[in-house]
């Protein structure tokens, strides 16, 4: 109870400390939503794919039976007026003739031999050729491909399924295979005519199909950032060493102090970042829910929380403040980075995507966009809890250290 009350004592003295400096708060609060602002239309501008420059896909169809031929004019309907994708079908020196001009991102083919293999259960293999000129448009269309490879092996066993029964009938060759036609045109309109393929594996870049929620949002979590980073920053002060020992004399700690200050920034930032929202959200219209709203603060307080924590043990272990404060802000710009706010994951290199997701940014960043821009109807704490729990108790185990290092 003691260490409770010694918590408030300085969460309120924090709380007076910022009261004084009301004016400084207040060009917190506008200074850095300018400057992101600017920033990030900056970063939009140059990222965003013209309207009228969608990704050109060609087919090249080396099989050129009445299967590879259904498949890839349902492709090209399918994808008729789509502002973001394009099929054409090509042949192969017509398609590399394309690729050296850049007017298209990348081909694939179905080889010879390619319905054949598919009945007969052989392995089938696609190869996809990409453009070096457009490498971030070629990775989109290696993820569409293998997407419809997958559909592709699926349909594969169902067909030789059927195949196989169909063997101990009275059916002639000439029969089956009409019956095996038949299931692959069944496939084919599922797969393409319901548009799986490209809503799944396209469209859901929302950098790009909804830019202006999307970098709306981003702007709003670089600014919370920033907020975290700045308040901590304006309650931090040089403490000398005859303070601290009578601090320790009346068995005040590290911890405490330091605890108290991480609440108060912890508490001030997410009262600046929901006003915030509350003005984005009269203005772009998001389409959310109580329970959405919920998730959304949950998932913004867990990431303000590892913030202020990253703060804190840079604070413990880095005497210097001006090197300190180098160093936070250091962090301030990975995270953000690694959120994906201020540059698309999706223009990352694959090494470094994969080690996104055990990054918090990246983790509280993405469940945002999936709850505010995909009405994602579901949300998992777990891994941030646990890394926030984590935090704190790494921050009061480094107190204790540098106390006990000090006597």
């Amino acid at each position: 109870m003691l260490s409770i009350g010694r918590i408030l004592f300085f969460m309120q003295q924090y709380h007076k400390q910022l009261k004084k400096k009301w004016g400084t708060l207040l060009l917190l609060f506008l200074f850095p939503i300018v400057l992101i602002g600017l920033l990030l239309g900056l970063v939009a501008g140059l990222l965003l794919p013209e309207e009228n420059s969608p990704i050109r896909v060609a087919l090249v169809d080396e099989d050129q039976t009445k299967e590879s031929l259904l498949f890839g004019m349902l492709l090209e309907e399918n994808a008729t007026g789509n502002p973001f994708l394009q099929f054409v079908s090509l042949t192969e020196a017509d398609a590399e003739e394309l690729m050296e001009r850049n007017e298209i991102s990348t081909y694939f083919s179905f080889p010879e031999g390619f319905t054949a293999d598919l009945y007969e259960g052989k392995s089938v293999t696609i190869p996809i050729v990409g453009n070096p000129a457009k490498q971030t448009e070629s990775f989109v269309v290696k993820e569409l491909v293998e997407s419809m490879t997958r559909y592709i092996a699926a349909a594969q066993a169902n067909i030789l399924t059927i195949n196989d029964y169909a063997k101990k009938t009275d059916l002639s060759k000439q029969e089956r295979q009409e019956l095996m036609f038949q299931q692959f045109m069944d496939f084919t309109l599922y797969t393409l005519g319901k548009d799986k393929l490209l809503d799944e594996e396209v469209i859901t870049n929302v950098a790009t199909s909804s830019p202006m929620h999307y970098y709306v949002l981003a702007g709003w979590f670089i600014v919370l950032s920033v907020w975290l980073l700045a308040i901590y920053s304006v309650l931090g002060k040089e403490e000398h060493r005859s303070m601290v020992v009578r601090m320790q004399l009346f068995g005040v700690t590290l911890w405490q102090r330091l605890f108290a200050r991480m609440l108060v920034v912890l508490a001030y930032s997410l009262v600046l970042a929901a006003v915030l929202f509350f003005i984005i959200d009269r203005v772009v219209r998001f389409e959310l829910f109580a329970i959405d709203y919920g998730r959304f603060g949950l998932f913004t307080a867990l990431y303000g929380l590892l913030f202020v924590v990253g703060a804190a043990l840079i604070d413990v272990w880095v005497t210097s403040r001006k090197m300190g404060l180098l160093l936070q802000s250091l962090f301030l710009f990975l995270m953000i980075l690694t959120s994906g706010a201020l540059i698309p994951t999706l223009y990352f290199p694959q090494a470094v995507q994969g080690l996104l997701p055990y990054l918090f940014s990246y983790e509280s960043m993405r469940w945002m966009i999936d709850i505010v821009l995909e009405g994602r109807n579901y949300a998992d704490f777990t891994a941030l809890t646990v890394y926030a729990i984590s935090g704190l108790v790494f921050v009061w185990c480094s107190t204790r250290l540098k106390e006990g290092w000090g006597r």
